[in-house]
């Protein structure tokens, strides 16, 4: 079996399955989150691709948790608070990843950042200890995505 047919086989199995269980038993986790972590990972790199994935797509996220809270801070121009909000952040997110190593991958900060804003945060939900809070939605989906895309990787090289 070719390699590419190998990958595409565990790519759908792996994909469908945590569809599957995305919209059952992880309900919990985001589907789309999982899916750009899972594209992530294998974007960022080899040997920690999992763990720089992760750690970036969540420092993202609460860098987006920062700007929703900024967001809420009243200017003295109407409609500016969001944009302030997000290009601090932004600001922020860029200014740390090259200082702290474990930040580095700004693409991976990115998507975090984006992911979170995906689920419509609002003070209240980033303030929430659960599972409705935008930071927790993405470092548990994150997971879940990296792991998914190792196992798919795992199990093209098992079935080629």
């Amino acid at each position: 079996m070719s390699k590419s047919l190998a990958l595409a086989i565990s790519v759908g199995v792996i994909a469908g399955l945590w569809t599957f269980l995305g919209s059952g038993y992880l309900s919990f986790a985001s589907i789309a989150i999982g899916f750009i972590a899972w594209a992530a990972s294998g974007l960022v790199g080899k040997s920690d691709a999992m763990q720089k994935t992760v750690i970036g797509m969540t420092f993202g996220a609460i860098i987006a948790s920062v700007a929703v809270y900024l967001a809420g801070v009243e200017l003295p121009l109407i409609g500016s608070n969001i944009a302030v909000g997000v290009g601090v952040a932004a600001l922020i997110l860029v200014l740390v990843a090259d200082k702290v190593s474990q930040v580095a991958n700004v693409g991976a900060n990115v998507l975090g950042f984006a992911s979170a804003f995906t689920l419509s945060p609002s003070a209240a939900s980033i303030g929430a200890m659960d599972l409705s809070n935008p930071v927790a939605i993405v470092l548990v989906s994150s997971i879940l995505g990296v792991v998914a895309g190792n196992l798919a990787g795992r199990l093209a090289a098992a079935i080629k």
